[in-house]
């Protein structure tokens, strides 16, 4: 009796490859079915090679194949679906191994009893990590959970469990090494995609692509690597007659300017893309890959764009942000794909060439790695640049909430998994405190202190006012003094300038015989403030705006209650 007779064990939904397997449950019917090939096990089956199927495993198995297709319905990934076949098939290679019976009636003791051999692996083998062993167990039981409608998950009947681990505090130098060879693999993915052009891919192989540390990649777009000619033969006929067809092999396959036959290249620029994107968006892999390529529009924010698709002079909703320095790259990015596949079916934004893989399987990045053990630096996975990325934008905003929403996660995912305690970040929030508790660390400027002394910047003037952490406009000359990125910040700078101004207008000439102090401190102090709210002007729209409304409340006479006071004291004079 066939399986297919009996029901449809298949997943018709999910999509697979030219070459990928179709997943199929209906070969657990089958005694020993588990620890052949999926590739193989169909063909075992119809040579009766492994005897009729077990009816009495029909009912677990269905319910295990309906748990399964219910998740994939409701948008589970084909991942997850992917996880939990496999264990299922290794659970079932398990209790055929031990002659073990499959079915309904036994199947809980059974799990507990899978739960103990993996616990003894643990301990006794010692061939499988804790957190694998709960990973197995967790995913097989809650599609059990399903099958036999329980209230309470199976794991928490089996001693196996989950392993709350402390996390390690980074050191000063290993955070330091940890963005340092983040820096490295960004800037290497940017040169690989600067030297991967349109001339590039159509031109000479094979190509060499120039790094900015001196070094270069060599790519042979598909020429083989094998050593020509072969050392073992040594007569000097055969190498001239083997290097003869050498070259003409690789006349030919220069000659052929066709896309399946610079998949390499363009591959490797399309994952070097996929990279920064990833990078600069804090988007998932499992996401990234499926974006179709559209007419986007762009709406700034404080420091990015938010990218919406423009259809029929109407924006659509927010597809991802990016910071303002990645637009033009990623603009590029668009022209260049556009001129590599001009009458391409698939919209992919990122088209990864494949023969046999189905295009909805994210990519391996296969070429990147390739590239990075020829250059002999670390591989991040995309998982590793979104934890840096969150990591980075924690420690700049001190906001959890803004940074979970910008890296698409809970509070609780990003501080559970994704933040990596710092020792540095540690120190400096504790001076941080300090600074906003100790009187003698607040600054007298508007702004803040990141110090703990007063140290003159290199280029202040001769006549300006030093830092001494008791005089504001000796504060906008010290190294410790920071900017605030807020309008208040802003209005405040606005409200002391002004002061300034009228501290200024109060100078009287010199008299005969005296030395006159040129510039004045007050006008140097102008001129610095002046300075940091041109930058902020220019620096984007909404800072604009900040400094108009700043400068629109002086003409008002509304001033900030930092500086109200002294101006109007000076005003009265």
């Amino acid at each position: 009796m066939n399986n297919s007779l009996i029901f449809n064990f298949t997943f018709d939904d999910v999509e697979f490859g030219e070459k990928e397997t179709p997943w199929d449950l209906g070969p657990l019917l089958y005694k020993g079915a588990a620890a052949i090939r999926v590739d193989k096990v169909s063909t075992h089956i119809s040579r009766k090679l492994l005897g009729a199927p077990l009816l009495e495993r029909f009912d677990l198995v269905r319910g295990l194949h309906q748990s399964i297709s219910d998740k994939l319905a409701c948008g589970g990934s084909k991942w997850s679906a992917l996880g939990a076949f496999e264990v299922i098939r290794r659970f079932f290679r398990w209790a055929d191994e031990l002659d073990i019976p499959l079915n309904l009636d036994t199947i809980d003791t059974t799990y507990r009893e899978w739960s103990d051999h993996l616990l003894h692996r643990i301990r006794t083998g010692k061939n499988i990590s804790e957190e694998s062993a709960h990973s197995q167990a967790a995913k097989l039981g809650h599609h059990l959970d399903f099958v036999l409608d329980r209230q309470k998950p199976i794991i928490n009947t089996t001693r196996l469990r989950k392993k709350i681990g402390r996390k390690n505090i980074l050191g000063i130098q290993a955070d330091k090494q940890n963005l340092e060879n983040t820096f490295k693999f960004g800037s290497t993915l940017l040169d690989i995609c600067n030297g991967l052009d349109l001339n590039s891919i159509w031109g000479k192989l094979p190509l060499k692509i120039h790094l900015r540390n001196g070094d270069f990649l060599v790519e042979h777009s598909m020429i083989g690597k094998r050593k020509w000619p072969h050392p073992l033969k040594s007569s000097d006929y055969v190498r001239a007659k083997e290097e003869k067809r050498k070259t003409l092999r690789h006349s030919i396959h220069e000659a052929d300017k066709t896309i399946m036959n610079r998949a390499p290249l363009i591959n490797l620029r399309i994952e070097a893309e996929l990279l920064i994107f990833i990078g600069q968006t804090g988007m998932n892999l499992a996401q990234a890959h499926l974006l179709r390529v559209q007419s986007y529009s762009y709406t700034s924010t404080i420091n990015g764009y938010q990218v919406r698709s423009y259809k029929h002079r109407r924006n659509g909703p927010v597809l991802f942000e990016i910071f303002g320095e990645y637009r033009e790259f990623f603009e590029r990015y668009l022209t260049w794909r556009k001129a590599i596949f001009p009458h391409e079916v698939n919209d992919s934004l990122f088209p990864l060439i494949r023969k046999f893989r189905h295009l909805s399987s994210p990519t391996q990045f296969t070429r990147i790695k390739s590239s990075c053990v020829k250059l002999g630096i670390p591989f991040i996975p995309p998982s590793g640049l979104r934890k840096t990325r969150a990591n980075w934008l924690l420690r700049r905003s001190r906001d959890v909430e803004l940074t979970a929403e910008m890296s698409q996660h809970s509070k609780e995912t990003l501080l559970n998994i994704y933040e990596e305690p710092s020792l540095q970040v540690t120190m400096t929030e504790i001076a941080r405190f300090w600074q906003s508790h100790d009187p003698t660390l607040v600054p007298p400027a508007p702004g803040h202190c990141v110090g703990f002394t007063a140290i003159p910047v290199p280029d202040i003037p001769s006549t300006a006012t030093r830092p001494d952490c008791m005089t504001p406009a000796g504060c906008l000359w010290c190294e410790h003094h920071r900017d605030i990125d807020s309008f208040e910040h802003v209005w405040s700078l606005c409200s002391y300038r002004y002061l300034k101004t009228l501290e200024f207008s109060g100078v009287h000439p010199s008299m005969p015989g005296k030395k006159t102090i040129s510039p004045h401190p007050a006008e140097l102090a102008m001129v610095r403030i002046s300075d940091k709210l041109q930058f902020f002007k220019q620096s984007s729209k909404v800072r604009e705006q900040w400094v108009e409304e700043g400068l629109i409340r002086i003409e008002e006479g509304h001033y900030h209650s930092d500086w109200v006071g002294l101006i109007e004291i000076y005003g009265v004079q």
